[in-house]
């Protein structure tokens, strides 16, 4: 498995469904080795939870940059040499550049795509003209810039994958449409998150407390890496308008990130004070709590991509989730059966919904015990990792030219 980050690197969404992925593998007998970019302190190779993780020299942390596809090309030649490897499989499109080049099957996982960076990128140079943000709108131009000239030279390369794996249905008509990967080669699989862990409990009164929520006050909770594209200043702005609704009302924000003195300095113009509380990363053991604590789970995301695993952990914990209408999200909730939908960037309307959702608590309830359904039932890691394990078969066979159809 080759993948631009793992869990070494820090939080996010590709390494932790990377290494779900991977663990979930090897527990069932198969032998993993997940390749990856370097680590600041060095180390190059490491073996937890019967993976073996390897760190290339000479590679950017965390970006498949220049060096990438020829360093991250020679270790899987030696690894293939020592290893008969059966697959490979592209977290994203780092290992894309491997296709047809060592007679193995190269798999590849989609969680976003370049089309998808560039409408962000496009949705928030808007935003920031708009608000005279000039800095950030010159770094959005610069992103669509890379993201351009990555859509031409990888784009082409998804193509020669022999299995393409889209983890929405929203993902899957783009592939289709924008990046012409044949039907036959197109398959479908959900990222899934640990049931286990994240099972329905009472909140904690300490936890509730620590979040910035006394007695029955109405607690919103957001669980983002702090970056413009996650949408947090939108419901820092719609939090005055639920407190007028909801008296009492507070926001607990978990993570960290580039943005977060943007949105500090952004809750203090609003005269937020302690009513929003930046509560910074905090360990993935450490989440279950916090969203049994709120009351409301709440992500205001405007970037254009797959869905945010945080969404089907709370999702997981039977809380009533408010999202934005927007890229992958429809496949993890449908509007009003087991969650709620809200226009991205619209702190107004996002306002109105959750004042709604905390003003009817019982349908709150039906909604949110719906929503532990669903994930149980189409986002599980057994569902993620067997529908995996399926499709590497498929390529394999249609590599041989068996069943390539």
């Amino acid at each position: 498995m080759l993948s631009p980050v793992a869990p070494a690197h820090g939080k996010g969404g590709v390494q932790d469904i990377g290494w779900s992925l991977a663990r979930g593998l090897a527990a069932r007998g198969h032998d993993v080795t997940l390749i990856t970019t370097a680590r600041a302190d060095g180390l190059r190779e490491e073996r937890a939870a019967d993976v073996t993780v390897q760190y290339l020299a000479g590679t950017t942390p965390m970006r498949a940059a220049r060096a990438w596809n020829a360093v991250s090309q020679q270790a899987v030649q030696r690894l293939h040499a020592t290893r008969a490897l059966d697959v490979i499989h592209s977290q994203s499109f780092c290992g894309v550049h491997l296709a047809g080049r060592l007679s193995l099957p190269v798999v590849a996982s989609l969680h976003g795509t370049h089309v998808d960076e560039l409408r962000t990128c496009e949705n928030l140079l808007r935003e920031n003209l708009s608000s005279g943000a000039f800095r950030e709108a010159a770094r959005s131009a610069y992103v669509w810039a890379v993201m351009r000239h990555r859509l031409q030279s990888e784009g082409a390369g998804l193509r020669l994958c022999d299995a393409v794996i889209a983890t929405s249905r929203e993902q899957h008509a783009l592939l289709a449409r924008d990046y012409r990967v044949s039907e036959k080669r197109l398959h479908d699989v959900w990222n899934g998150i640990d049931t286990a862990l994240f099972t329905p409990c009472p909140a904690d009164p300490a936890v509730r407390a620590e979040l910035g929520a006394e007695g029955a006050a109405p607690l919103l909770l957001a669980v983002a890496r702090l970056y413009q594209d996650k949408g947090v200043q939108h419901l820092l702005r719609a939090l005055p308008a639920i407190e007028q609704a909801r008296p009492g009302a507070r926001l607990a924000i978990v993570g960290d990130g580039a943005y977060r003195g943007e949105l500090e300095r952004l809750s203090t113009s609003l005269g937020l004070g302690a009513r929003a509380r930046f509560i910074g990363a905090v360990a993935l053991e450490r989440l279950p709590a916090f969203y049994a604590a709120a009351d409301v789970f709440v992500n205001p995301t405007v970037r254009i991509n797959g869905y945010d695993l945080t969404i089907l952990q709370a999702m997981a914990m039977a809380r009533p989730v408010v999202v934005s209408n927007i890229g992958s999200v429809p496949t993890a909730v449908s509007d009003g059966a087991d969650g709620f939908l809200a226009p991205p960037g619209d702190a107004r309307a996002l306002a109105e919904i959750v004042a709604r959702v905390l003003a009817d608590p019982a349908r709150a309830a039906g909604v949110a015990a719906l929503a532990r359904r669903t994930v149980v039932e189409r986002f599980s890691l057994d569902s993620m990792v067997e529908g995996t394990l399926k499709v590497y078969e498929h390529a394999a066979s249609a590599l041989r030219g068996v069943g390539a159809a």
